[in-house]
């Protein structure tokens, strides 16, 4: 079969593509949705997600569980937890993150198995190699909490 040109059908395709693009130009934007963590300015600096993933089995409460020293100034934008599996009678969990030995958290993450939690931040501004750490308090009776993880969040300055 010989293909043959028409300007008609070439008109047509243009309008066409030319009336979807004034559609697209003229209809309002979604408004962006609005998360937990605050939002940053594109020229804020760099969000950097700090991940610790503590493998294994938890079943007493471990101060400064992770240990380390923030490489840069920053500011904390959110702070998450959560554990994969927890077992024993009413097994209690919380996370909490210091940075100098003070808590940067309104109150501990409270942490059920499975599920993601965070935290309210109430000190942002972290220093350069400010000592942070992350505590977990476990309680209930035979407690045990495995593979817990620990999301920070934060803007550098």
């Amino acid at each position: 079969m010989k293909h043959v040109y028409s300007p008609l059908k070439t008109l047509l395709a243009a309008a066409a593509l030319a009336a979807a693009l004034l559609v697209a130009a003229i209809l309002p934007v979604p408004p962006a949705a609005i998360a937990a963590t605050p939002n940053v300015t594109p020229g804020a600096g760099q969000v950097v997600v700090i991940p610790f993933h503590i493998s294994g089995q938890y079943t007493a409460t471990t101060a400064a569980v992770v240990r380390f020293a923030m490489p840069f100034p920053c500011d904390v934008l959110g702070v998450g937890a959560a554990a994969r599996a927890s077992g024993g009678t009413s097994p209690t969990l919380t996370v909490d993150v210091l940075a100098g030995g003070t808590t940067i958290l309104s109150a501990p993450i409270a942490v059920t198995a499975g599920a993601y939690a965070e935290g309210t931040v109430t000190t942002t501004a972290i220093a350069d190699e400010a000592a942070m750490t992350v505590t977990l308090t476990i309680g209930g009776t035979s407690p045990t909490w495995n593979d817990i993880t620990v999301l920070i969040t934060v803007v550098r300055k």
